[in-house]
């Protein structure tokens, strides 16, 4: 009778896709419901905790109700932590939450808990702490960044269970060549990569999030690897789809790569800028990542067995033709407000141009650009189109001036200190010797 009773129920269980419960990365607490969160008591300042947080796949805890505040607030009171790092940044001046983002990409802030006077952006610096003891416990105070270290709060997203993943991050399975089990070597082609990713029911990485970039990034920490291929092919000249049929919804191509090629290469050197994609030739030999969605219902997707790589290769196909998504080749527009000259703020990613760009006799104006990126990233500004007559002066978030080029200029790039730049440039003359604007893509770095 117990047998026939555990027959029945796994067989209840195939068919009816019973499915596990979604479940935190290791180390993580499921707080709020829907939060993956951790708490770290090492005091660091804030650029330093959001570096350790886009290690692991996240940014800073971001709150967004009541039920999320209390369970941060609890959090961190748990581990004795008096403040706690949070990920909210705020760019204006004077006590206004409007300009206020989320570290997590999802937005202004509109949920808050600001102390009175708060945020205080030109008083105290753009950076925002919870305070967790006293009388203001669970309050938000704006603090300099870079000054004062704290304590500080990770969240990464909810994922799917699966015991033999080495790196299971927001419902996928990660796999590195240089840590598979193959007969083949860790480096090769990117058909070849592919047909491998394909015999795993997977296929080569594709991303949609820089938090997800950065996740992959951190894999090939000290590996002394420069450079992956990523799952993209063209179809058309300089249009790429991802092998997985999944929509082109996030774009990180180097804007200033002249390399060409029907593939893309990840690049994981040291530079400060690395993790943009540039054009190579698919017969390069390339290490590589494959990417498998962990199945929501395990039971059932055990039973039914593995996909097979044609279905895979005919639904991506379907996906094409319904719905294509891809990589758009960057086209100018004669419209004078494309250049975002005057914007109150310009967030990265973008694109700026001087005013009236691209007409040959643009007129004359003066222009502030105050460009921004989320709080864990800092600002890369890459010039791709440069010819002015007058200095374009860009300075860090202190007001201290970076660089100032002026002529004609080769594609060149600027790298921030911070999450913010301002650039200005008067144009007045610029036609009248000759001399047609510029036209630069911001990036989150």
């Amino acid at each position: 009778m117990k047998h026939s009773l555990i027959s029945i129920f796994l067989l209840f269980a195939i068919f009816s896709g019973v499915a596990p419960t979604p479940e935190c990365p290791r180390g993580f607490r499921l707080l709020s419901g829907n939060k993956c969160m951790r708490v770290f008591t090492n005091k660091l300042k804030h650029h330093e905790a959001e570096t350790d947080c886009k290690y692991l796949g996240g940014t800073l805890v971001t709150s967004k109700n009541a039920a999320q505040n209390r369970d941060i607030a609890n959090l961190a009171a748990s581990v004795g932590a008096n403040t706690v790092w949070i990920g909210e940044y705020c760019f204006a001046t004077g006590n206004n939450s409007n300009t206020c983002y989320h570290d997590d990409n999802s937005g202004v802030v509109t949920y808050n808990q600001f102390a009175p006077g708060n945020p205080n952006v030109q008083g105290n610096g753009g950076c925002v702490y919870m305070q967790v003891s006293g009388p203001s416990a669970g309050k938000w105070i704006s603090a300099p960044c870079e000054v004062v270290g704290m304590p500080f709060i990770c969240e990464v997203p909810i994922t799917n269970p699966d015991t033999y993943c080495l790196h299971n991050y927001n419902g996928y399975c990660y796999m590195a060549s240089h840590e598979m089990n193959l007969a083949n070597p860790v480096n090769t082609t990117y058909d070849k990569a592919q047909s491998i990713c394909r015999a795993n029911n997977a296929n080569l990485v594709s991303f949609h999030s820089k938090p997800e970039l950065d996740w992959v990034k951190s894999i090939y920490r000290n590996t002394g690897v420069q450079q992956i291929f990523a799952g993209a092919k063209a179809f058309l000249p300089d249009t790429f789809e991802w092998a997985d049929g999944s929509n082109w919804d996030f774009d990180y191509t180097n804007p200033l790569s002249t390399s060409t090629g029907n593939c893309l290469v990840m690049d994981l050197s040291s530079r400060p800028d690395n993790g943009m994609w540039s054009e190579t030739n698919c017969q390069n030999i390339n290490y590589f990542v494959c990417k498998k969605l962990i199945p929501v219902a395990t039971v059932a997707t055990t039973a039914a067995g593995p996909e097979e790589p044609e279905e895979m290769e005919e639904n991506n196909e379907q996906k094409r033709s319904v719905n294509p998504k891809f990589k758009k080749p960057q086209t100018k527009t004669e419209l004078l407000d494309f250049s975002n000259c005057n914007s109150t703020i310009v967030m990265s990613p973008g694109t700026i141009t001087s005013f009236g760009y691209p007409n040959t006799k643009a007129p004359a104006a003066y222009c502030i650009w105050n460009i921004a990126a989320l709080g864990p990233y800092k600002v890369g500004i890459y010039f791709t189109d440069f010819s002015t007559y007058a200095n374009v002066r860009i300075y860090d978030e202190f007001g201290n001036l970076i660089t100032q080029p002026n002529g004609n200029q080769r594609p060149f790039s600027v790298l921030g200190t911070t999450n913010f730049v301002q650039i200005t440039h008067d144009s007045s003359y610029d036609s009248y010797y000759g001399y047609h604007g510029f036209e630069a893509t911001v990036l989150p770095l």
